[in-house]
């Protein structure tokens, strides 16, 4: 008998059949948490399909009324554009425009990051971020720098052309057309702004400028007795060869600096650690003049070591212009006009960072807790509120009143827990990001158009907010190297501690004229280098902070530098990878002497060669990942080693020393023992210190690697806080019990470059967007400075002359498309040292025919 359903049965069935059709359908057009809108992602006419590209770049007619002339771009092989223009603004217009086509995404995440807008975009979780950002005076100095770049018709026209290329790319696209980034976090690209090129400009200041240890050292000199103090935390690193020649006489009256009141004992700020700078941010720059070349001419490297990430820090670019003679080529940074490194026909040029303070914590008394006055010069002063209103996806908008002094703003007040972990409590700020006249833009127009020192010398002038070191030669055979930017008249100490908000001796009072910057032009050795260590040394009569980088690298290069001739540009290619480290070869002789081959191993240290288990999938398989906790898979109560295990263990240790014995101190990617000195270094440092670090709840730092190896080296064991022979024992046996436990004991088995995690990861850590399957030689202290997730983000070398030759690469792609084949196409060359032709042409008609694009820009209305 068939079964009979009633209207009622069947009404109630088609409601829900539409209750759960609506919902489903609710479900993928709406995004739930960080879950973007599945619907929209997926749809194959809107979604990510729609990024999935061909290899190449296909040729493209694009109108543009604002143009002047028509303007050539051609895209050579590796995705390069190479502009064609007739004049400045239709260069410039250009520039913005393919820059849009291959980094929009990019340039729209990084200007929101910098203005502290993420909320917008991924919801409440990025509120703390935002609020730091602005309480760094992130939009504050955006806003300053905009103003200064519209100052000058140069820059002006430079910024405003840019905008306007960038935003008729933008313009043309439909949301189909959008990067996928955009669809993953349901978000739209903004226009283009003059105050975007300023954003990303600030962003590039807090990468360099904004780390700071006066907290740490602070809070460490009133822990520590003086004497062991000045031992610990030397105002000079021992072994530095500084940037400017030892012998360089100042020929000039310096500015005496002001005399602060005697007395001032800074409060102890909380347990907060402040950004410090990071040791993956330097920078290797040399030149060599025509007496150390084979061609005679000056040759010029350039190796900026930042942060590695997909998209690409830079975008590689030839800039060209008829109107006003500019032939240009090297890296821009995406979303400012120029060129930041490079070269044209005559000179070339590469920056490092300086590590000179730039930025100055400040403590400040509030005249009650109302916080609307300050003292300053004996003076009550009135504190200035700036209102930050936060957009939040998701959730209600936050306000936030940010304090402003003269100094700069107070990052945290009484009962805050703004980003906790970045700023103390009650303190202001004085950074050279916030400073007015920022002509960082007009340094960069006078860069890429230079012909001689004299023009590059008149550049240099603007360089003031971003200090750098920057490597200079021409074609006329001149090299030169300078500590740029501006930095305070300083007294001995100021500003790498916490300084006097009261006193108006401790402010930015003057500044270090131009002629008085460290400095060096055409040295009788016939070389300059930097690699971020102290700039000069102390017969240098002002004082620029303590916070440079170690010997290893600077005295590396100098050391390869002075003992070369017949220099080629193949050679600095080769010293480009090198990844000698000058920190083992002068302490593994020493730790190794007191390493004791006959002691019998802990019973929760020995490795078991025999039963030694296979680390879990997904387990991270580097010393690094590991440090803080015990190695998974161990156990603490493991039973006694036999004797037959006992002299397995013996075996493995005989083999490690033996091989150490032998080893060249070089950390390359087919080392098989160089993966278990770095752990074993690495874990001996943190724990010489611990005591020390464990014996205080103020925040401070461990002394510096290189103060340690000298410690170590001359005998000041007294000042060690721990057993040094037990301490070398103790984690030589824990590092050779993780890495045989991780890796075998089979040294066949064991390859630095495979074992080791070094990865560029995607900008916005969205996971599969990133590259980790590649095998890189290099260590931060060594030439070669590549980390786990920073290192060179651009090597180039120019030969310079009649017949200039320069080549090059990034980690990265010019497309930040990652569906596109080339998103990522440079990294394993780059880990490999392959470098590549930097096509260099002299007009349009140079191109060849077989370029793999092009695209024509016109004004169909002239």
């Amino acid at each position: 008998m068939p079964i009979r359903i009633s209207r009622g049965t069947r009404l109630i069935s088609a409601v829900a059949l539409l209750a759960f059709t609506i919902l489903l359908a609710w479900m993928l057009s709406t995004r739930m948490g960080m879950i973007p809108p599945l619907g929209h992602l997926t749809n194959p006419w809107q979604g990510f399909w729609q990024n999935m590209e061909r290899d190449g770049i296909p040729d493209l007619v694009l109108d543009a009324d604002q143009l002047r002339s028509t303007v050539t771009v051609r895209y050579d092989e590796r995705g390069v554009p190479h502009i064609f223009a007739d004049n400045d603004y239709d260069l410039y217009f250009a520039q913005g425009l393919v820059t849009a086509r291959d980094r929009l995404w990019q340039v729209d995440f990084q200007t929101r990051a910098a203005a502290g807008r993420l909320s917008e975009i991924v919801g409440p979780a990025a509120i703390d971020y935002d609020r730091a950002q602005r309480r760094l005076g992130m939009m504050y100095g955006a806003e300053i720098n905009a103003a200064s770049m519209g100052s000058d018709p140069r820059t002006s026209t430079m910024v405003q052309a840019y905008t306007d290329g960038f935003n008729a790319w933008l313009e043309q696209l439909r949301p189909k057309d959008y990067p996928v980034e955009f669809k993953i976090f349901d978000s739209e690209p903004e226009p283009f702004s003059p105050l975007t090129a300023a954003l990303l400009l600030m962003n590039m200041s807090q990468t360099l400028s904004a780390g700071t240890r006066a907290h740490a050292q602070t809070n460490a000199r009133a822990l520590l007795d003086e004497d062991v103090y000045r031992l610990l935390y030397p105002d000079e690193l021992p072994w530095t060869d500084p940037i400017i020649p030892p012998d360089q006489n100042w020929d000039f009256d310096p500015i005496p600096p002001e005399t602060p009141n005697p007395g001032f004992v800074p409060g102890i700020v909380r347990d907060l650690p402040l950004p410090e700078p990071d040791p993956g941010i330097g920078s290797n720059s040399w030149a060599v003049d025509g007496s150390k070349t084979a061609s005679g001419y000056p040759v010029l490297s350039s190796d900026p070591h930042l942060s590695v990430n997909l998209p690409s820090i830079w975008y590689e670019i030839q800039l060209h212009s008829t109107g006003t003679n500019l032939n240009t080529y090297g890296v821009s940074l995406p979303g400012a006009p120029g060129v930041v490194i490079g070269f044209n026909e005559h000179v070339a040029w590469g920056v490092t960072n300086t590590g000179s303070n730039t930025l100055d914590i400040f403590e400040i008394e509030f005249r009650d807790d109302r916080r609307s006055e300050y003292l300053h010069d004996g003076q009550w002063k009135p504190v200035r509120q700036r209102i930050e209103y936060i957009p939040v996806r998701g959730g209600e908008a936050v306000t936030d009143t940010v304090l402003y002094t003269h100094h700069g703003p107070v990052t945290q007040t009484s009962g805050d827990n703004v980003a906790p972990n970045r700023f103390p409590e009650g303190h202001a700020i004085r950074w050279v990001a916030h400073l007015p006249d920022n002509d960082i833009l007009l340094a960069i127009y006078k860069f890429n158009r230079a012909r001689n020192q004299d023009e590059f010398e008149s550049a240099l002038r603007h360089f003031t907010n971003l200090p750098q070191n920057i490597t200079y030669a021409d074609r006329d055979g001149n090299i030169s190297m300078g500590h740029m930017g501006l930095f305070p008249v300083r007294f001995f100490g100021q500003g790498s501690y916490i300084s006097d908000g009261r006193d108006p001796a401790w402010d930015w009072n003057q500044f270090v004229p131009f002629e008085h910057l460290p400095r060096t032009f055409n040295p009788e050795r016939g070389f300059v280098s930097s690699a971020n260590q102290a700039p000069a040394t102390r017969s240098y009569p002002y004082y620029l902070g303590r916070s440079y980088y170690g010997f290893s690298r600077g005295a590396r290069i100098n050391q390869i530098l002075a003992e070369s001739q017949n220099i080629t540009g193949a050679f600095f290619e080769e010293m480009l990878m090198d990844s000698h480290s000058l920190h083992a070869e002068k302490i593994l002789p020493f730790l190794l002497s007191l390493v004791d081959t006959d002691s019998a191993p802990d019973a929760d240290s020995a490795p078991n060669a025999a039963a030694a288990p296979e680390p879990p999938s997904g387990t991270a398989t580097t010393a690094t990942a590991s440090l803080g906790s015990e190695p998974a898979g161990s156990t603490p109560n493991q039973p006694a080693l036999n004797s037959n295990e006992q002299s397995d263990h013996k075996q493995v240790v005989i083999t490690i020393i033996n091989m150490l014995e032998e080893w060249n101190y070089t950390f390359d990617a087919d080392s098989p023992v160089a993966l278990f000195y770095a752990n074993w270094e690495q874990r001996l440092m943190r724990e010489l210190w611990d005591p020390l670090m464990d014996s205080t709840d103020r925040y401070i730092v461990r002394p510096a690697v290189t103060t340690t190896i000298r410690l170590l080296l001359d005998g000041e064991h007294h000042v060690i806080p721990a057993d040094v022979p037990e301490t070398v024992n103790r984690t030589f046996r824990k590092a050779l019990e993780e890495h045989v436990r991780r890796h075998g004991p089979d040294p066949a088995d064991w390859h630095y470059g495979r074992d080791r995690t070094a990865r560029v990861g995607h900008l916005a850590m969205l996971p599969g967007f990133g590259r980790d399957d590649f095998i890189a030689s290099g260590r931060p202290e060594a030439i070669n400075a590549t980390g786990s997730t920073f290192g060179p983000s651009w090597r180039m070398v120019v030969e310079l002359g009649p017949e200039l030759r320069a080549r090059g690469h990034y980690p990265g792609g010019q497309t930040g498309n990652p569906g596109h084949p080339g998103y990522d196409r440079f990294i394993d060359d780059w880990a490999a040292g392959n470098f590549y032709d930097l096509l260099f042409w002299n007009s349009v008609s140079d191109a060849p025919e077989q370029t793999a694009s092009t695209m024509i820009l016109q004004n169909r209305n002239r």
